[in-house]
């Protein structure tokens, strides 16, 4: 496709856009290269998908991790390095970087929360946290903190299920609110899962053509549309594909594949939406910046 139309950008984002490229070069940020394109799988429940994320084996200096952070009130991916769940939960506890912050992601994890352990048995990941995790915060903040954690170990292929511990004693839930902790999947956090959710490719990442991107979604009839634009906000393609839903009011997981040719490096981006079936309007709408290569 031809590119055209200048794509009007939402406020904050724009903004945030501005700020990284004034402050931030290529060299500041993370590489995320590698992160899986694999789709989850689609859960019977009415929440997303129980599993999710890498489905390939690579040596430990060659895998990308995902992470999940909070953005707009909802889990987002998030890349970082490693290979292990504890590497996982550890980039976890350490927040956005730069580049992320910049961008409006953040974090419902207290800060001073450590890490004393991570324990998979039979596809079960047992997460021990020191108390500091269930501290300030209240309802929707204990959820998308407990929903940061399942979401980014149920990204391993191994991990159907997870379970918090507090100071190495098992807890069933977590904060004044009785917030459940334990054997939990993606189909427990529905209320912090956004009705869009790409997990690959995450925010800064370099990528070049073919992009391939995947993710989950909970919109009418699975209709997921896109906009690809380029560093200068030009259209480079646009389309939609459909999530898998196996029922209307579930999350079912969508794949795809653009083709795209840039001018310059730069920071484009992928935008993702739903159409409403009422007025027609974007909704739902997620903005994620890529650097780009020719």
């Amino acid at each position: 496709m031809s590119r055209r139309s200048i794509v009007i950008r939402p406020v904050a984002v724009l903004g945030a856009l501005a700020l990284v490229l004034a402050g931030c070069g290529d060299d500041d940020a993370e590489d995320t290269s590698g992160t899986t394109t694999s789709a989850p799988a689609v859960t019977t429940t009415a929440g997303p998908s129980t599993t999710a994320g890498p489905t390939t084996t690579a040596a430990p200096d060659e895998t990308a991790l995902t992470v999940y952070f909070v953005w707009n009130e909802a889990v987002a991916a998030a890349g970082a390095p490693g290979s292990t769940p504890t590497d996982a939960v550890e980039a976890l506890l350490a927040g956005p970087d730069e580049f992320e912050t910049e961008i409006g992601m953040g974090t419902e994890i207290p800060k001073g929360t450590e890490l004393l352990g991570v324990d998979v048995t039979d596809g079960v990941a047992t997460v021990d946290l020191t108390a500091a995790f269930q501290s300030g915060g209240g309802s929707l903040s204990m959820q998308a903190r407990v929903a940061q954690v399942v979401f980014t170990l149920t990204a391993f292929p191994d991990i159907e299920r997870v379970s918090l511990a507090l100071d190495g004693e098992p807890v069933e839930y977590v904060g004044g609110e009785g917030v459940p902790a334990a054997d939990l999947t993606r189909a427990d956090a529905a209320n912090v899962t956004p009705m869009i959710l790409v997990e690959s490719p995450v925010p800064g990442e370099e990528v070049t053509s073919p992009l391939s991107v995947s993710g989950i979604a909970n919109t009418f009839e699975g209709t997921v549309n896109y906009t690809l634009t380029d560093p200068d906000g030009l259209i480079l393609e646009e389309g939609f594909t459909t999530a898998a839903m196996e029922e209307m009011g579930q999350w079912g997981p969508f794949e795809l594949t653009i083709d795209f040719s840039v001018d310059r490096e730069g920071l484009g981006a992928l935008i993702v939406y739903e159409i409403s079936p009422r007025d027609g309007s974007q909704q739902h709408l997620m903005e994620i910046p890529l650097r780009m290569s020719p």
